[in-house]
């Protein structure tokens, strides 16, 4: 376990491959990828995401879309040998995004609400062919709601909201991974290279998804694919085409603005505080001194005290700096992994 713990949530219309690609995410991070490594804490899970990916990979068969209970997984994010955070995910069916709540409603639907409240990071999953679609359509800046399959106004309505309230409260907006599953299917649907079409899809993201724009808000594209599947059953594929590409960006990523916002921002704050408190006990404190030897006799207890409180808050001081210096180093490190993924800051698209 680790001394940080992010809160994921995954939001998407049914069959977009929440599930899939959370199967092939573990499954690529649990053999180890570039010294990055994960693992599930319960044991009983590794071995269903294990057996899953067996399946998949012996015979083609798809992971089964969730019921109305949400299922847990709890993972630990390491570098070499070092814990680098854990993650608190659910996965909850697509319906519970979509759905309409209210008495008799399933109960997922209400918990994903809560849910999402107290999330450090969002993944809105699409599904790569409905994105090629929209790319062959040349972007437009409006979907019929009613007509969109990805559900997309609904769920980036949601997260705006979300981001408005929290930014009320003075608080982060969560990191936002726009997820296009299927990837392989961009290309082929749109008529264009599959690298044009991930540009123009870059390009023009704010249009389809318009809570990046907003202010305060870190948002990564990703395309991943388990595999070039093409137009293969929803149920089954052909084993021999998995080729997993991109599953552990948007861990890396989520990471990355957790450590940014939530340990290097917050953390220099504190650096900064404590700074003002040592300053004030220490103009305090020459005051004590101030008045002689005979009054500072009288005084000794009061001095002795003072001088207690500051050594401990420099103690506080260096835990805290070597805290702000080491998320910075690792965060570092990060950016270099992401160095060619679209990466958008209140709506400024930069890479890496």
């Amino acid at each position: 376990m680790s001394d940080h713990r992010i809160t994921l949530t995954m939001l998407g219309a049914p069959g977009s491959g929440k599930t899939t690609y959370l199967h092939g995410m573990y499954a690529t991070l649990s053999m180890g990828l570039r010294g990055y490594f994960m693992y599930a804490t319960d044991p009983d899970t590794d071995l269903d995401l294990a057996e899953a990916w067996e399946k998949l990979c012996a015979d083609g068969r798809l992971p089964a879309p969730n019921n109305e209970d949400p299922i847990d997984y709890e993972f630990v994010l390491r570098h070499g040998v070092t814990s680098l955070v854990d993650f608190d995910c659910q996965d909850f069916r697509g319906g519970a995004a979509t759905e309409r709540g209210g008495d008799g409603a399933p109960a997922d639907i209400p918990a994903l609400a809560e849910r999402l409240e107290r999330s450090d990071s969002i993944f809105l999953v699409l599904d790569g062919q409905h994105v090629g679609r929209w790319v062959a359509d040349d972007t437009p800046a409006h979907l019929n709601p009613a007509a969109d399959p990805m559900k997309i106004a609904r769920f980036s309505r949601a997260i705006s909201n979300l981001c408005d309230r929290r930014r009320q409260r003075g608080e982060p907006s969560p990191s936002i991974v726009v997820l296009v599953t299927k990837a392989d299917l961009l290309g082929a649907i749109s008529g264009l290279p599959t690298h044009e079409a991930l540009e123009k899809t870059a390009r023009n993201l704010s249009k389809l998804v318009k809570v990046i724009d907003a202010e305060g808000v870190t948002a990564m594209l990703c395309p991943v694919q388990l595999g070039s599947f093409g137009g293969a059953s929803p149920v089954t594929v052909d084993p021999a085409l998995v080729d997993p590409q991109n599953l552990h960006h948007p861990m890396i990523f989520a990471l990355l603005h957790y450590l940014d916002e939530g340990i290097v921002r917050h953390g220099e704050e504190h650096v900064r505080a404590v700074e003002r408190q040592l300053d004030e006990q220490g103009q305090e404190l020459a005051g004590l001194r101030s008045g002689g030897r005979i009054r500072n006799y009288f005084k000794k207890g009061e001095i002795n005290r003072m001088d207690a409180e500051i050594a401990a808050g420099r103690e506080l001081h260096g835990e805290a700096q070597a805290r702000v210096t080491a998320a910075r180093v690792r965060a570092e490190q990060l950016v270099e992994e992401l160095r060619y993924m679209p990466i958008y800051r209140s709506g400024k698209l930069q890479i890496g």
